[in-house]
């Protein structure tokens, strides 16, 4: 196997890029993960309580959520 004998600068100057990529791919990661989710469903019902029952499970949801600390 050869050796490659970079300059000190350029060693340097490749581990702050590498950093720099990594970090940066990092934090795109992070934020992909953590971002808000919407979930859309539709009902309907002649008297309504089908809209009612709905309201009720995104309450509890939402309420569940906070409590484990998800978002």
């Amino acid at each position: 196997m050869v050796s490659l004998n970079f300059p000190l600068w350029l060693r340097f100057v490749l581990l702050v890029g590498i950093v720099g990529l990594v970090s940066g791919a990092s934090l795109m990661a992070y934020r992909y993960y953590t971002r808000p989710v919407t979930l859309s469903v539709a009902v309907g019902s002649i008297d309504g309580e089908a809209a009612k029952a709905m309201s009720a499970i995104e309450a509890g949801s939402s309420r569940r959520m906070r409590r484990c600390g998800s978002r």
